[in-house]
């Protein structure tokens, strides 16, 4: 399954606000609930699959979609999770986007995307995951 962003809270077929019943009725039944880390409230949904993770507040409503490198993660036709580093940086500063990196990759905020990429210093680094936040504040 292809997604892609097409605004900022919008990957077409999630968005955000949905609730869980509404996102496990759209991506179906093979997914895992996990909770993420040891202060975890809420569970999130792992479509392995697909290679995405997607997480809910307190209300079971959809906030955020994680790709994986192995997932079909697009925005204006580029690529990003699994893409390299590089070539994916080049495509969002070429589109007017402004990045602030950290250690393990960066933020492009008016997208609401956040991009791992642990060997960023590396020549042949690729992006591991990429967190789609959906919360439109």
């Amino acid at each position: 399954m292809n997604f892609e962003l097409l605004a900022f809270g919008d990957l077409g077929s999630i968005k955000n606000g949905q609730s869980r019943a509404e996102v496990r009725s759209i991506l179906g039944v093979g997914f895992e609930e996990f909770l993420k880390g040891p202060d975890s409230v809420v569970p999130t949904d792992a479509y392995d699959d697909f290679g995405l993770h997607v997480y809910y507040d307190e209300s079971y409503r959809v906030v955020g979609v994680e790709f994986l490198k192995w997932s079909d993660f697009f925005w204006k036709g580029q690529r990003l999770a699994g893409g390299k580093l590089q070539l994916v940086q080049r495509f969002l500063e070429n589109n007017g986007q402004v990045l602030t990196f950290n250690s393990s990759g960066f933020y492009v905020n008016s997208l609401g995307l956040r991009l791992y990429a642990p060997d960023m210093g590396e020549e042949d680094s690729i992006v591991e995951t990429v967190y789609v936040n959906l919360r439109v504040e």
